[in-house]
């Protein structure tokens, strides 16, 4: 059956077994069932890997098409889905696992190094690994050694590591020219944290720009560095989000939803929702309510 999903998107089940931060899910989708994997996020990291059937799994605005024995890694918090086009349906595995697995944020060093780099919704770091590469299967490798080693967890430990390794030195350097001091990640999260708390408000390019002490350029440049948006896309994206919860835990109506998230203008909210969540907010509520 599809991954369970919380009614705000988020993922609700428990990526760990009794005492470690990872788990490996095993999904089989018959050929009537679509999508084979709904709509969601959530904050670990994930490597999907296709067993059978083809897939096409959506990231945020970016598509691969898997076909068998391929895989795709997923950095944490992004919105992501699957349709597969088989007459048989498909068949996938999922290596899911918490950043903490790797390095826990107390280790600032090597947490700032290694891992800061992914988080805050690091689209362009999702990554479709096929057979064409070395360095692909290797990684494809070690992750079918975790399958048979799962519930050792020594073992799947430094699996990952070396999993992390290859991916480090051959991925996330070539995209991750980004400052990573403490001192960067502390300038923002700030920002990231005040459009959490204050998205409902009129939030302008200046307000943000002003918490960094930055230019406007500056901070739009080293922003979209720091997270893979630009500060507009990613404001837009979790007003989208929580609009989604709205959505499905009231009655109340899209145009007092979308005023409620910040939009002054229900055109531009559907025209936005449509784009990030391939539906609109209408057929998003109906389908996701008949799911539950």
């Amino acid at each position: 059956m599809p991954f369970n999903t919380h009614k705000s998107l988020y993922e609700n089940i428990k990526h760990q077994t009794n005492t470690s931060p990872y788990l490996v899910h095993y999904t089989q989708i018959a050929a009537h069932m679509n999508p084979a994997l709904y709509m969601h996020w959530h904050n670990e990291m994930e490597f999907l890997v296709l067993t059978k059937g083809k897939l096409l799994l959506h990231i945020e605005d970016r598509s691969f098409l898997l076909l068998e024995n391929e895989a795709v890694f997923i950095p944490p918090g992004l919105l992501h889905m699957g349709e597969h086009s088989d007459a048989k349906g498909c068949c996938f595995y999922a290596y899911v696992f918490s950043p903490d697995f790797l390095f826990s944020s107390f280790e600032t060093d090597k947490f700032n190094k290694y891992i800061q780099p992914i988080l805050h919704n690091k689209i362009d770091l999702a990554l479709h690994l096929t057979h064409d590469s070395f360095w692909h299967r290797t990684i494809m490798d070690y992750l079918q050694q975790i399958v048979s080693a799962e519930q050792e967890e020594l073992a799947v430990r430094g699996l990952t590591y070396l999993i992390w390794d290859v991916l480090y030195k051959n991925h996330l350097l070539t995209c991750s020219a980004i400052d990573t001091t403490a001192a960067q990640n502390e300038r923002f999260n700030g920002v990231i944290d005040y459009i959490r708390e204050h998205y409902q408000e009129y939030i302008t390019l200046g307000q943000m720009a002003e918490l960094t002490h930055l230019s406007e350029g500056q901070f739009c440049r080293l922003f979209k560095a720091f997270t893979g948006m630009s500060p507009n896309q990613y404001l837009i994206r979790y007003r989208i989000l929580q609009s989604c919860r709205l959505l499905l835990k009231t009655d109340t109506s899209i145009t007092d939803i979308a005023l409620s998230c910040g939009f002054n203008n229900i055109s531009y909210y559907n025209r936005a929702f449509l784009k990030i969540m391939n539906t609109t907010p209408g057929a998003y509520r109906r389908f996701n309510r008949r799911s539950i």
